[in-house]
């Protein structure tokens, strides 16, 4: 494990958000997990664990210890039969699906960013697209947890079956997520194909758009009238022979948001004159086949900001059209599309997909003042909608907004004051989001197992 540095100043990926932790560690071990967390609660330092620091909030942010899990990576066990895979908690999600194809495995589903470690995504929320999917939270079948005390549990559906539906989507407060064992599928390719509608003829039939596909997403521009409609078809079709070249298109879309966001800075008004008014889609109805993990992701070497909400799926419709009302009202837009995808519900009782299908609004922004001002104009919008917003983007909600749209909030919070009584995984922010920890009434989990989990076998580290 590196030394720890007292004041070392630690800022997240976007750049947007920072702290100076009294102590800064990165463990390559359990462990040295185990120790690093037991020797923080003996001294009542709080703990704050982070992956690859993609959460655009204070969500990692900690004057305590900040536990990194950048160097605490590989694949430890691959179980093509149990179609199952355990990792460390700090792999990122693109070496995970590079790991699984050389092995002829994939993950059912996967988000936008490859870079996010898999403690991470699976804490916020993480989700890609589909009605027949549910966010990577709910592709956990089990899972190793550092709690307060230094104590590891094993958790799964059989094993504290409460306690591990709340660490699903915990946001670090539980614990530190030490390992985690993944669902996985036989590797697939995914056919694209992309085409363009009004926007009012996909809202009227957005139900049907919705089903159409294995997975589907629509971008927007506010100030135009058309949507361009996304496409992913499982497939046994060869994968395209130029498909990465076809893959970044959507990388050089970025770079050109990012710098039309930088000229604009001054003026959001003129986005759309530098962006150009008129957008007329030159790409074929079917685009190219790849490996399922190389559709869903893509590189994003520009940094922004986004802001996400999860709506009921049948609020989605009228919630796109109020925004449409509320950016055109107000003149101002981003350069980027605002990104409409869809998910199954979920059972964790923190995630935003919680007991619900779902649709999913996103607005990514450049890192500008006035850029930033746009989210908290949408917020409201998308919050009046029912809009839980995921855990890892820029929101405003407090506990005490967020509480009535969680069912099961309760119960997390008795397994939260249960496990973490002191609140050595709290912040200022997660008391802010979730509120302060409160003591627990009565006992809602068991001991911890003592020793290793005889379940994890180590492989050849991926």
């Amino acid at each position: 494990m590196s030394t720890g540095q007292p004041g070392p100043r630690w800022r997240n990926w976007s750049g947007t958000v920072g702290c100076r932790p009294t102590q800064l560690l990165a463990p390559t071990t359990e462990d040295e997990v185990v120790a690093a967390v037991r020797a923080a609660g003996e001294r009542g330092s709080p703990v704050r664990p982070v992956g690859s620091g993609h959460s655009f909030n204070a969500l990692a942010c900690t004057d305590g210890l900040l536990l990194d899990l950048s160097r605490y990576r590989g694949v430890l066990a691959v179980d093509a039969a149990a179609g199952e895979v355990t990792v460390l908690g700090g792999t990122t999600l693109g070496e995970l699906a590079e790991a699984l194809d050389r092995r002829g495995l994939a993950l059912a589903n996967l988000g936008t960013l490859a870079e996010q470690s898999v403690a991470g995504a699976i804490s916020t929320g993480n989700h890609g697209s589909g009605l027949a999917h549910a966010p990577l939270s709910a592709q956990v079948v089990r899972l190793r947890l550092v709690t307060a005390d230094g104590r590891v549990r094993t958790l799964d559906a059989d094993r504290e079956p409460e306690v591990f539906r709340c660490a699903r989507t915990a946001l670090g407060t539980l614990g530190v997520l030490s390992t985690v064992t993944l669902r996985c599928v036989p590797q697939f390719n995914l056919r694209v194909s992309y085409r363009t509608e009004p926007l009012d003829t996909v809202l009227d039939g957005f139900a049907d758009w919705a089903a159409e596909a294995d997975h589907v997403a629509f971008s927007w521009l506010p100030w135009q009238e058309r949507a361009g409609l996304r496409a992913l078809r499982v497939t046994a079709a060869p994968r395209t022979r130029d498909a990465v070249r076809r893959r970044y298109a959507t990388t050089i879309d970025e770079v050109r948001c990012g710098l039309i966001g930088l000229a604009g800075r001054a003026d959001t008004r003129a986005v759309p004159w530098l962006k150009g008014r008129r957008w007329r889609s030159t790409r074929p109805a079917v685009e190219y086949v790849d490996a399922s993990h190389r559709v869903f992701t893509f590189p994003q070497p520009v940094k922004f900001l986004a802001l996400e909400h999860a709506l009921p799926l049948e609020a989605t419709p009228d919630a796109l059209r109020a925004l449409r009302r509320t950016l055109r009202r107000a003149g101002a837009y981003s350069p980027y599309s605002v990104l409409v995808r869809v998910g199954a519900g979920d059972d964790s009782p923190l995630s935003p997909a919680y007991g619900r299908r779902t649709g999913y609004v996103n607005l990514t922004v450049p890192r500008t003042a006035g850029q930033v001002e746009l989210l908290r104009a949408i917020e409201p919008v998308l919050r009046d909608h029912g809009g839980r917003p995921h855990w890892g983007k820029a929101h405003t909600a407090t506990a005490e907004v967020l509480a009535p749209r969680y069912r099961e909030w309760a119960l997390f919070q008795r397994v939260r004051a249960t496990l973490d009584p002191d609140g050595v995984f709290a912040s200022d922010y997660t008391d802010r989001v979730l509120g302060p920890v409160r003591p627990a009434r009565a006992p809602t989990v068991v001991p911890a197992q003592a020793g290793p989990d005889p379940a994890v076998a180590v492989g050849d580290g991926g």
